[in-house]
């Protein structure tokens, strides 16, 4: 038996994907800029002076962006139920799935983090998606602690 995957196969996954996609973001680095205040340490990559007022001893002043991006985002079934004293607070893990793009992949692997159903999570791992040619990521993300 030959199988045979429609030639437009992935206008019907993003169809698929704008009817059931919800928003993520993913925080990217922009620039991370010297300080101007202090000087670098090179060997350990922070300023000289760890009190600086201009980066906190950091030396890098990182400016950030989140990128949003439509993905199908399915909790995984395990989330537990977290007992806290001011109630349930649900834990777990996700995956979403997005269009494959130079752009989307470049954000993915240079995420700080990502944003999904208000709960910031962290890269696991990601995947590639389909047949005959990929067309989707598939992350995989922790909720951060």
């Amino acid at each position: 038996m030959v199988i045979t995957f429609p030639s437009n196969t992935k206008t019907i996954i993003d169809e698929i994907r704008t009817a059931i996609g919800r928003l993520i973001y993913i925080n990217v680095t922009d620039s991370a800029t010297g300080c101007l205040s202090c000087t670098l340490d090179p060997v350990n990559n922070t300023s000289v002076e760890p009190t600086c007022s201009g980066c906190g001893g950091l030396y890098w002043i990182v400016t950030a962006t989140d990128v949003s991006v439509s993905g199908h985002v399915r909790w995984w079934p395990f989330d537990q139920q977290n007992f806290q004293t001011g109630g349930i607070v649900w834990e777990g893990d996700c995956i979403v799935t997005i269009e494959y793009t130079s752009d989307n992949l470049s954000n993915v692997q240079n995420a700080n983090y990502f944003t999904v159903d208000s709960k910031t999570m962290v890269l696991d791992k990601y995947l590639f998606r389909g047949k005959p040619s990929v067309n989707r990521i598939r992350i995989f993300l922790k909720e951060k602690e």
